[in-house]
């Protein structure tokens, strides 16, 4: 029986639609997910929204019913609020409407993994392997801050991973269980987790495990493993990387002797692998079929639907299918042979005209230079064309003019790009016909990829692109060359952030053109925000240095050594920030990773380059402590046995240097700064002990 504080079915309140607002602030915009029954009452739905107070900023906000356990969802979202790392959204606040409760979080701007596999499904591809271990060397990291904080996704899959528009890195959206219930994508959580048990941070491994198998063969999980044996099936694209198969295998592992323990034991084991030569995507194992319009049926009834891009192949024109052409009569054959008997004539001396005009045009331009394609032609709206490939195209047109990029560049980039994916095409691109109609979309995929890359880029290098040269290069390498930067590593430096704007292209080398303008587009923006900072040391000095690292910016600091002598390099910091320390010769010394206590072998070369970045929206704050220790001496002549041995001096530390127990001082935001010393230099300084292994 209904007590008299419950509002009668007249008095419910109407269910939220676009435009409705939420909490005098978030305005519906457009509801993008409608759950199945089963999942409605945990996970509820995503709603984008705009943020009234903030501009209109775009906001996701997730609706949880009255079935719902509310109370829960809440704790945990009280948790996901302390998540501070820029691969995952921040968390809002938690609003009461009515019945329902609404969690608030901010948008992100992308395609979901999802959504890129389905487009790439269109065109027979998937993602390779290089292109994988890319993006579990970007991910795992966030898993790692994730699990630090006793903190599990839950439901990790390529519909709740997202590659963000801005600088392409993945972003990990709609933590599972955030209602309460174990809710999870089938087939990618582990049957543990399915089965009622609580979630663990390996169960998030083995859901990545899931994903990269799915990312590899475009199939769904069902498909992947064996209902009986539980064994799952390897895509082709692993044959060729033995090595990232093993760790693939480790991931899905559920024996816990056999597994990663942790996520940055995952991230250790991936971040030792060899990058492949190729970070893109790469054709099924079963791309099979050709890029050839079927032939009509001359039967009536329905029309064959159009076969899928899969591939490419020549094709001798089809013969015109209509009615059956009438029976001819006994004169009408005399004429028409009559007729073709003069017409061979004829074309004989029309072909003579128009050869030999063409050789007097030839020979009167000799030596002139022929007039280059214009680009602009592939994109001019032919007559034949539908009309939606029509405005696709005016639309690509109008973006280029906003952006302010050159177009002629620009299309000779997307030209190329469908040649190289195509090589048995030999350079003929797609013409207005109807059979070429699956190219002309692949094309403008292609657009589509490339303007989302070249729209990361800040204005004043997209005005330039098309026209960067080798000499702004070597101009800017000089400069940088003359503050202590090695061109081996220099050339390092721009290959990695080139990777985002030229994903497959991994190398020092500087590719070809179109494609090179944005290897220098990547060495402006990359280089425009590092600053670099020569430290000299001496024999057995132990020197301790502070330094501020900006946002998003980098740091180098060429570190002389002394000829033959051993570096000792502690460094300390933001948990977001990144170090890697190359050799003079460009080689790596330490792979890039967390900061940390390293001790590196004797170099006969200098400069040594140590590479601090920074990950944080904020700027940070690290420390740097350095000794060079000097060559052991040489193995000493045997003694008399009644010599005395030299007693060795007590060891030393060196000051300032981060100790495992001790806790990391919390980075201050501020300007930048030159670095400067933390000990003042009329502080005595021990000299340090001769290495351990010296006899």
């Amino acid at each position: 029986m209904a007590t008299p504080s419950d509002p009668s079915p007249a008095e419910a309140p109407a269910p939220p639609e676009v435009g409705h607002l939420i909490g005098e602030r978030y305005q519906l915009e457009q509801c993008l997910s409608a759950p199945s029954d089963d999942a409605a009452p945990v996970q509820g739905r995503l709603w984008r929204a705009s943020d009234q107070l903030a501009g209109g900023a775009l906001m996701a906000l997730r609706q949880l019913g009255p079935a719902a356990d509310q109370e829960g969802a809440r704790r945990r979202w009280s948790q996901l609020q302390t998540v501070l790392h820029p691969q995952v959204p921040r968390f809002g606040g938690a609003i009461t409407a009515g019945d329902d409760l609404w969690l608030v979080r901010e948008w992100q701007d992308g395609r979901t993994y999802q959504e890129l596999l389905e487009a790439r499904a269109e065109r027979q591809l998937v993602f390779g392997g290089g292109e994988l271990l890319l993006l579990l060397r970007q991910l795992l990291p966030v898993l790692v801050a994730l699990h630090s904080q006793e903190l599990v996704h839950g439901d990790l899959c390529p519909a709740n991973l997202l590659r963000r528009d801005r600088d392409g890195q993945p972003v990990l959206l709609d933590f599972g269980l955030v209602g309460g219930g174990v809710v999870a994508t089938a087939g990618y959580a582990p049957p543990e987790l399915a089965q009622g048990g609580a979630a663990q941070p390996w169960m998030d491994l083995h859901a990545l495990g899931v994903t990269a198998l799915v990312l590899l063969s475009g199939e769904p999980p069902a498909s992947l493993l064996d209902p009986v044996s539980l064994v799952w099936r390897w895509p082709a694209t692993l044959d060729a990387e033995p090595e990232l198969r093993l760790q693939l295998e480790r991931l899905l592992q559920r024996d816990p002797a056999s597994r990663f323990a942790s996520a940055a034991q995952a991230l250790a084991a991936l971040q030792a692998l060899p990058m492949p030569d190729s970070t893109g995507p790469v054709p099924r194992a079963d791309r099979t079929l050709v890029l050839v319009a079927p032939a009509p049926s001359p039967l009536p009834g329905p029309v064959a639907p159009e076969l899928p891009l899969v591939g490419l192949a020549e094709s001798q024109p089809l013969p015109a299918m209509g009615a059956a052409a009438p029976r001819r009569s006994r004169q009408e054959a005399k004429e028409e042979e009559a007729e073709n008997g003069v017409w061979p004539v004829v074309l004989a001396l029309v072909f003579s005209a128009i050869v030999g005009t063409a050789g007097g045009w030839w020979w009167l331009s000799r030596g002139r230079t022929a007039a280059p394609r214009i680009p602009e032609a592939s994109l001019a709206a032919g007559e034949s064309l539908p009309p939606e490939e029509v405005d696709q195209r005016q639309q690509l047109l109008n973006r280029l003019r906003a952006m302010q990029v050159d177009r002629p560049w620009f299309l000779r980039l997307v030209d190329a790009s469908l040649l190289a994916q195509f090589p048995e095409r030999r350079g003929r691109l797609p013409s207005d016909s109807s059979e070429d109609a699956p190219l002309r979309k692949v094309w403008n995929e292609l657009a589509e990829e490339w303007l989302a890359r070249v729209e990361q880029l800040p204005l004043a290098v997209r005005r330039r692109l098309g026209t960067y040269s080798q000499a702004d290069w070597e101009q800017r390498q000089q400069a940088l060359v003359g503050q202590g930067l090695s061109s081996a590593v220099l050339r390092q430096l721009v290959s990695g952030s080139a990777q985002n704007l030229l994903p497959g292209r991994i190398g020092t080398e500087i590719p070809p053109e179109p494609f090179r303008q944005l290897w220098y587009a990547a060495a402006e923006q990359g280089l425009a925000g590092m600053r670099i900072e020569p430290i000299k040391t001496r024999s057995q000095d132990v020197q301790a240095l502070s330094a501020d690292v900006d946002a998003g910016g980098a740091r180098l600091f060429p570190i002389q050594l002394p000829a033959n002598h051993r570096l000792v390099l502690g460094v300390n910091g933001s948990p977001l920030m990144q170090m890697a320390v190359f050799a003079a010769d460009g080689s790596v010394l330490e792979a890039s990773g967390p900061l940390r206590v390293v001790s590196l072998p004797a170099q006969a070369r200098s400069p040594v380059q140590l590479l601090v970045t920074n990950e944080g929206l904020a700027p940070a704050q690290i420390t740097l402590s350095l000794r060079a220790d000097p060559p052991p001496p040489q193995e000493p002549e045997p003694e008399p046995q009644n010599a005395v041995p030299e007693a060795e001096p007590p060891e030393t530390r060196i000051p300032g240097a981060p100790q495992e127990q001790s806790s990391t001082p919390s980075p201050t935001p501020g300007s930048a700064a030159p670095i400067r010393p933390t000990v003042p230099s009329t502080a005595p300084i021990q000299p340090p002990p001769p290495p351990t292994d010296t006899p």
